[in-house]
């Protein structure tokens, strides 16, 4: 298959959200071992089975397809830096990691949403990877809100649930914005009385259809918005109104009818309109560099920066 077909097909099959597990197991030494993967599933209730897949190429491939044991741990929201940390080539990844250990040893991650200790009954060839099928000896769960993987991004469901609460209460103040970059510029609206610069925004997401919205009148104004994910929250200091942005790309935005694209090291940063704004650009385009996003969560002035990276699975 060719590189750009490649990357077509992980694209779309990107567009089936999955939970993010960690899947472990002890090397011949007998030390934990694990990968991050969303590609698990049940196979049967009676026998009690599931599977994993992993790649052939993973350094982990020995002590999965001849430890005749693994252990699946469904990661919560909270613990996006867990994934984060299994699916780079940290060379320690328990290092930092609370687990503990069932009926076959192998690793289970603390707290996670959901964990399973199984006996290894099969193993498949699957193309480039392989595939393991578990037979569950111990398993446990509990009611955390798990951790969801779409598109190349973890999505916060809590946190999303939380933002449309608050855009459909009336007595909310809330001002919607949006992030848009193409081809590495972001796109800026211009105030035509103070010539300051600023994000489009609305207040409230809404649809295409509907003009007074910011998905409405991004369409009207030639930006096609595919998908969007949560960016930043914070209340203003002065009004209290809660501010949600999102962040986007757009395949195309040469036909824009107002506003501009400009070049990250060409941004005018002392034309923007506020503190805020400044430093959520700043914080997009360094962010960006590195491919790994986070959400602000917070007040005008202070707050937390929730990891949400961007990672390759199964590795």
């Amino acid at each position: 298959m060719k590189t750009e077909e490649t990357r077509d097909l992980r694209q779309a099959l990107g567009s089936f959200p999955t939970g993010v597990t960690v899947v472990t197991a002890k090397d011949k030494d007998g030390s934990p071992v694990g990968f991050t993967a969303n590609s698990f599933t049940s196979v049967s209730l009676e026998p009690q089975l599931i599977l994993i897949c992993i790649d052939k190429e993973s350094f982990n491939i020995e002590s999965f397809s001849k430890g005749g044991s693994f252990a699946v741990s469904v990661l919560s929201e909270s613990q996006q830096h867990i994934s984060t940390t299994f699916a780079s080539p940290e060379t320690d990844r328990f290092k930092n990691i609370s687990w503990k250990s069932k009926t076959t040893g192998s690793p289970i991650i603390s707290d996670s949403v959901a964990w399973f200790d199984c006996d290894t009954d099969n193993i498949i060839e699957g193309g480039d990877h392989l595939i393991l099928i578990g037979k569950v000896r111990e398993f446990g769960y509990n009611p955390q809100t798990p951790l969801v993987y779409l598109r190349g991004n973890y999505v916060n469901l809590g946190l999303e649930q939380k933002m449309l609460l608050a855009m459909e209460n009336k007595n909310t103040k809330i001002i919607v914005g949006a992030l848009i970059e193409w081809r590495k510029k972001i796109f800026l609206l211009t105030d035509q009385t103070t010539g300051m610069l600023y994000f489009p925004n609305a207040s409230r997401l809404g649809s295409t259809s509907d003009e007074e919205s910011l998905l409405g009148s991004l369409q009207k104004q030639k930006i096609h918005i595919n998908e969007h994910y949560l960016f930043s929250v914070f209340e203003n200091n002065d009004d209290k109104t809660s501010l949600i942005y999102y962040r986007t790309k757009v395949e195309d935005g040469s036909s824009i009818t107002t506003g501009k694209f400009y070049e990250f090291d060409s941004i005018p940063f002392e034309l923007l309109a506020d503190d805020a704004s400044r430093i959520m650009l700043k914080r997009y385009i360094a962010e960006r560099d590195l491919n790994a996003f986070g959400v602000f969560v917070g007040k005008e002035s202070e707050g937390n920066v929730e990891a949400i990276s961007k990672t390759n699975q199964n590795v």
